[in-house]
């Protein structure tokens, strides 16, 4: 089969030390400590083998996350600017759809032809953490396209128990092509649906929210803030064709924070003097973005955290206790019946994220894609591996 593969050296930075684990596996914790000299290339590979558990997907449609860009990006020193769990050389991609072409043995609830999205977190449901429910932070964590082979490729195979159905979206469009492509965008629409509505739940229709960063997941946290009553949407990013895009989601003002000279005035003003009700931190830059919050956060205000940077970053701790001031941090998008909502929002109508595709690539000019990314002003490409 064709597939999306990225590799790379391994040349641990000296300051960074190798567990064991680390050693044995080259399943990495802190990817842009180790991997130096990314390099991504359409190559042929072998069909993926099927496992007792798994069913075998044909690839419909597949995003290029910001994620796999740090990865395919390197800083000065030659190293992956992506700072999670990784192992190379791996086949790209974790926002995906497909059909079931085949299903193992042990498989009962999927046949072939069914149309189907998967979780990227593969999480083991044995451990601690998965057993308390939180399986987003699985101590046996496998990451689809970050450690295990991923959906840039004409094939993948996934355990069964990661799938969901996408059968009431494509009965409302009527059109299996167009469910798979926005089913592609399940993955990183249910990272902020997590962040929102699971990891912290203190959302209320009626709030004043505040969303920085006009990525992927930022758009896909505008769009939901739209769906779940949000009466005021306030938008923050540097580009100015990603402000436009924020708009189009739902956001109902939008400003570049590098052209503002107070946020928290400019956030008292919006907001008649209350303050934000609900931050989601998007951008990881929350030296920027978290860091100056102070006024500008309404009394018993929810910062979630969803943008990752390895920068210690400093809060006004003193104000949040005295505001009532509430910060989550979140990570992934599994569990909490997330992936199934998220299907019913777009089925529904309620959550149109149709918008947020601004082109789609064949898997053979997937470098051409990535290298259109590097400006930051697309909203989301697609690939489709088997067009």
């Amino acid at each position: 089969m064709k597939a999306l593969q990225l590799k790379a050296d391994w040349q641990p930075k000296p300051s960074y030390k190798l567990s064991e684990q680390e050693e044995a596996t080259r399943k990495i914790q802190t990817g842009s400590a180790v991997w130096k000299h990314p390099n991504i290339d359409v190559t042929t590979l072998p069909d993926p083998e099927l496992a007792p558990d798994e069913v075998m997907l044909e690839v419909a449609a597949v995003g290029i996350c910001g994620s796999d860009m740090h990865m395919y990006e390197s800083d000065s020193e030659g190293y992956i600017l992506y700072p999670g769990l990784t192992r190379f050389p791996n086949i790209l991609g974790h926002e995906f759809s497909g059909r079931v072409v085949e299903v193992g043995k042990e498989v009962r609830d999927l046949v072939a032809g069914d149309l189907v999205t998967a979780e990227e977190i593969q999480w083991c449901g044995l451990c601690d953490a998965c057993r308390k429910g939180l399986v987003n932070h699985c101590t046996n964590m496998e990451e689809l396209g970050f450690t295990t082979p991923g959906a840039m490729a004409q094939y993948i195979a996934v355990k069964a128990k990661y799938c969901w159905k996408i059968t009431e979206l494509a009965e409302r469009l009527g059109d299996d092509k167009e469910a798979l492509q926005l089913a592609a965008m399940v993955e990183p629409t249910g990272v902020s649906y997590h962040a929102m509505f699971n990891r912290i739940a203190t959302w209320k229709p009626g709030n004043y929210c505040v969303v920085f960063g006009g990525g992927p997941i930022g758009l896909a946290a505008i769009a939901l803030a739209k769906a779940a009553g949000a009466s005021q949407i306030i938008a923050f990013d540097v580009s100015a064709t990603r402000l436009e895009q924020a708009k189009k989601m739902g956001a109902t003002s939008s400003y570049d924070p590098t052209k503002i000279a107070d946020l928290n005035e400019l956030l008292l003003d919006l907001t008649y003097g209350r303050g934000v009700d609900f931050v989601v931190e998007a951008a990881g830059a929350p030296a920027q973005t978290l860091a100056p919050l102070k006024m500008g956060l309404g009394v018993g205000a929810t910062i979630t955290h969803i943008g990752r940077s390895e920068r210690p970053t400093p809060l006004s701790l003193e104000h949040y206790q005295v505001r009532g001031v509430q910060l989550a941090g979140s990570l992934g998008h599994a569990g909490h019946g997330t992936f199934p909502n998220v299907i019913r929002l777009m089925a529904s109508g309620s959550l149109n994220m149709k918008p947020m595709i601004s082109a789609t690539y064949p898997l053979a000019h997937a470098k051409d894609a990535f290298k259109r990314l590097e400006a930051r002003a697309d909203a989301k490409i697609l690939l489709l591996p088997n067009a």
